[in-house]
Parts: structure tokens; C-alpha cells; sequence
């Protein structure tokens, strides 16, 4: 049975299951539809659908004609999916929840089909992973690396061409004015959108598969590369009519012209690979046309004589391209995976005190000052409650402390990391590392960095909490996360923040950190559920 034969046959079962994966993914794809409208970065997943759509149109003809073989291995693809799905709900890591919508699709067609259908519906099945956002701790480990590299080439070559500059990590400072390169700077945006339309020419055109990957790989410089002549044009624009000059519409259009440019470069890049010993592979493209098309009529006649034999023996399952065991099996996992996401539902737990009857005097230490969340920086964090305050000891040293409560009910977001909100914001890295501190018998697990904005230096000593543990990584405070939300349906977390200010001595702002920690421990434990 052919694959245009078996989903005329088997679309009823096919449509069931259909119909239990939109259940199942009612709740995640919408909100990964809306980060597409949302965020300039993915706004390119719109197209992706359509782009892989357009694939499997192009190979209809091939894949329709393909021989379906019932595959039981595919159920493991199948579970892995599931278990991936659960992993990612349970602790709110929406790349893997997103993904696995993926994984799902290629075992089914792995378990109904068999791997001959698989291999002639890969490249639509895997480009749908273009659309998926992907996490943002990942996102900022490349970014930054990215920022800093493109900071350092428009630096260099503005003193090339006689310019007055200097850099500080990301910071560009001209005499009159300075600037910032952002993340929209850095060509990650670029490099992620222009991957995804690399991908999709480099299988539009027809060429080897070297060259193939040849092309994908070309959008990696490209996008480095045209970022740092938007910054460099920025930095001139800066330099001899005003930061203004270099900001407003000028910034937007830079961002199109920059993209617009890469297209082409890309394009013309593309068209020299078509050219390069195209009379060469032409005829090698006609000889394995020839080899294919005899290797393709013996493999015709070799099942059809395998057909025969089967008929023959009468299989009750011969009107039938599912396995009926294997749609049974996927139609209870299915069920209970949609039941589950749609029923489990994890309980807002409450502070103890409101972070407003947080003490103003904590041993030596007199607050100063206090801040306050904007809306739309509340909007994205989701947190319960927050703190945010700054402090000094009676002997002059200045601390700030901030706390991040996280409920962990339906509308309570996830903890935001320092490695990614900092670089975010300006920071970078200088130095990072783990310690464990002893107070009166706690061990508290901590992370103790330093960063800098500008000429701006400061020591971060932070950790979060869950369950009254503390943990000094982002993947075991996941793994903590869906732990008690299986155990507990408690997914409520916490972040606690203490910075200090210095400016050449950081042995010193550590250990003032340190003493203020010792100090606002006890009572910062007051307020956190255990």
C-alpha cells in the first residue's frame, strides 16, 4: 500500500489522533503563536509552516508513491515525545513543550508509515523546528559572545578610518556622545531569521549537497557581518551629527536595510554555488537520475511481488495501513497526556509576609531607598511579590537587596536568570563562580559574580529557592521545578539578589555582600514558604 492509499483508508484513525494532539497543544501553541507577534526575533515563524508546507508540496509526487510499512520501534519516538512534552510542561521550559509537538509528528509517521515515508518527509517535519523560540539562556550565551565580537570589529574599524572612540565591553564612547550595542545589534536576530530562509534556498535551489551546506553555513558571517556595518554606520551617524542622528527612524531602518542586504548577499552567494562546476554535477546529476530510476523499477517489482505473497496470505489487516495494537497504544497515550496537562494544575502557594512588613532596619543596615517594578516589566516577570531595596550599614557601605516571589499558579511566571537579564541589560561578565556558605548550620549554595556597565562595576552574590532549598543553577532549579510540581503540584520559587557597588576593590564589596547576607538571612527566610 502506497501513502496516498493508506491515508485514504486510515484517515478516520489518522483524524482521532489529529484531533487529540490539538487538544493536547490547545494551551502551547497559542502562546508560541503570540511570541511570534510579540518578539522581533521569531517573527520569522510565521513563515516557517508555509515554508515546510511548500517542501512537502514539492515531493508529493515521491512521497504519495512511497510503500507504508507498519514500524513498531516508531513508539518510542512516540513516548520520548510525550515524556519531553510532560518534562517541559511540568517545569515550565516552554522550547522543550514546544518541540516536542515535533518529535510527536516524526514518530507517528515513523509508527504508521514506516522509515521509507520518514526519510521522504524529513526536511518539512524538520524545519518546523525553525519556528520554535528558542530558550533563552541559550539565546544570551550566543548573543553576548555575539555583542562583544561586533563591539570589537565597529571599534576597530572606526579607529581605522579616523574616528576617536573607546570601548568598554559593549559600550562605545565617542568624545560627544555614547552608545550601546544592544542584542538587536549583535546579528543574533539576523542570524536566527536568516538561518531559516538559508535553509529554505538552499533546498529551492539545486545544487550538491556540499555546496547545500556550504550555503547554510554562509548565513552565520553574513549576519556578523552586516550587523557591524549597521554599527559602524551608527557610530558615524553618532559621531558627526548627534546620538540623535543615530537613533528614531534611522535605527528601524537601519535594522530593514542591514536584513535587506544580507538577502542579497545571501542570494548572490547562492547563485555563485549554482555556477561553480554546474556542466560537472550536471552529468553526474544524469547518471545517478539514470542509476536511481533502475534502482527504483527493481524495488517496484521486488513489492509487488511481496504484495502478492502477502494477499495471499489473507492478513485481516490488509485494508488497513494501522497497526491496530500501535493505534490502540498511541490513542490511551494520547488520551492521558491531553487529560493530564488539561487537569494537572499547580497551586498558588502564598508568601508568608507581604515583602511590605520587610524590615527598614536589619541589625546595622538602615534602608535608603526603594524601588518599584514598571507595568510592563511586571507584565514579563509575573512575579507574586517583589522586593527591591537599597541599604547601609552604620559604618557608610551600601548594599541592594532584591527578592523575586514566584506563586507558581496559572498566572505566575518562571524565574528570570542573571545570565541573561544582566547581558540584557548592559552587563557583562567578568568573572562568575559557585559557593556554599555556612549560617548557623544552614549551607546556603550560591552564586557569586562580577559585572560591568560602562565604568560601572558590581559584585552579585544571588541564589533561588524552592522548598526552603537553595540551589546556584538554572538547570537543577528546572529539575527542582518539576520535581515538586510532580510530587507537590508546587512549582513556587524564589530569587534573591544582593549587589554591591565598587570600584577597584572587589575582594572588599564581596565581603560586605557576605556580611549582609549573614544579617538579612534569618529574616528573609521569615517571609519564604517552606
Amino acid at each position: 500500500m502506497t501513502f496516498y492509499e493508506s491515508l485514504k483508508t486510515c484517515r478516520w484513525h489518522l483524524m482521532v489522533l489529529l484531533l487529540l494532539l490539538i487538544a493536547i497543544y490547545a494551551k502551547i501553541v497559542p502562546e508560541m503563536v503570540q511570541q511570534w507577534s510579540q518578539d522581533e526575533n521569531y517573527s520569522h515563524g510565521f513563515l516557517v509552516p508555509l515554508i515546510a508546507g511548500y517542501f512537502f508540496y514539492t515531493r508529493w509526487p515521491e512521497i504519495k508513491d512511497t510503500r507504508v510499512v507498519t514500524w513498531k520501534p516508531g513508539l518510542l519516538v512516540i513516548i520520548f515525545g510525550l515524556f519531553q512534552l510532560l518534562i517541559g510542561w511540568l517545569g515550565t521550559e516552554y522550547f522543550t513543550m514546544r518541540s516536542s509537538l515535533i518529535v510527536l509528528l516524526a514518530g507517528l509517521v515513523l509508527s504508521f508509515f514506516g522509515p521509507a515515508v520518514f526519510r521522504a518527509i524529513t526536511l518539512p517535519i524538520g524545519y518546523l523546528f525553525f519556528m520554535v523560540p528558542i530558550p533563552y539562556i541559550i539565546y544570551d550565551a550566543v548573543a553576548f559572545p555575539l555583542k562583544l565580537f561586533v563591539t570589537k570589529v565597529s571599534v576597530l574599524s572606526l579607529k581605522v578610518i579616523g574616528v576617536v572612540v573607546v570601548r568598554e565591553g559593549n559600550i562605545i564612547m565617542f568624545p560627544a556622545t555614547t552608545l550601546e550595542v544592544a542584542d538587536a545589534c549583535s546579528g543574533i536576530r539576523s542570524l536566527i531569521s536568516l538561518l531559516a530562509l538559508a535553509v529554505a534556498f538552499a533546498f529551492f535551489i539545486k545544487i550538491a549537497p556540499w555546496k547545500r551546506w556550504l550555503l547554510i553555513c554562509s548565513a552565520i558571517p553574513i549576519a556578523i557581518f552586516t550587523n557591524a556595518m549597521r554599527v559602524i554606520i551608527t557610530g558615524l551617524l553618532a559621531q558627526h551629527w548627534g546620538e540623535k542622528a543615530a537613533q528614531g527612524f534611522f535605527h528601524e531602518f537601519a535594522g530593514l536595510a542591514v536584513f535587506g542586504l544580507a538577502m542579497v548577499m545571501l542570494v548572490s552567494f547562492g547563485a555563485v554555488l549554482m555556477r561553480l562546476g554546474k556542466k560537472t554535477e550536471d552529468k553526474r546529476q544524469l547518471a545517478e537520475d539514470s542509476v536511481q530510476r533502475t534502482e527504483d523499477r527493481e524495488q517496484k517489482e521486488s513489492l509487488e511481488v511481496l504484495e502478492v505473497k502477502e494477499l495471499k496470505k489473507k492478513d485481516v489487516s490488509e485494508n488497513c495501513c494501522v497497526s491496530i495494537p500501535i493505534f490502540v497504544a498511541v490513542l490511551i497515550m494520547f488520551g492521558a497526556a491531553g487529560l493530564y496537562i488539561n487537569i494537572h494544575q499547580d497551586l498558588q502557594v502564598p508568601i508568608k509576609k507581604s515583602f511590605d512588613q520587610f524590615p527598614t532596619t536589619i541589625s546595622s543596615w538602615r534602608m535608603v531607598g526603594e524601588s518599584y517594578l514598571s507595568a510592563n516589566v511586571q507584565k514579563v516577570l509575573k512575579a507574586t511579590d517583589t522586593l527591591a531595596r537599597q541599604y547601609v550599614s552604620t559604618d557608610g557601605k551600601k548594599v541592594s537587596l532584591y527578592i523575586g516571589y514566584h506563586g507558581g499558579g496559572k498566572d505566575s511566571g518562571g524565574i528570570h536568570s542573571p545570565k541573561h537579564c544582566l547581558p540584557g541589560s548592559g552587563w557583562y561578565e567578568v568573572s562568575t563562580g559557585k559557593k556554599v556558605m555556612n549560617l548557623s548550620g544552614t549551607e546556603i549554595n550560591l552564586v557569586q559574580s562580577v559585572y560591568q556597565k560602562g565604568s560601572d562595576k558590581e559584585v552579585f552574590i544571588y541564589w533561588f529557592q524552592a522548598r526552603s532549598k537553595t540551589i546556584n543553577d538554572e538547570y537543577s532549579l528546572k529539575l527542582a521545578e518539576i520535581t515538586n510540581s510532580l510530587l507537590y503540584r508546587r512549582r513556587d520559587t524564589a530569587f534573591i539578589r544582593i549587589s554591591v557597588p565598587f570600584e577597584t576593590d572587589q575582594q572588599a564589596a564581596i565581603a560586605i555582600g557576605e556580611r549582609f547576607l549573614r544579617d538579612v538571612f534569618p529574616t528573609i527566610q521569615g517571609f519564604l514558604p517552606g
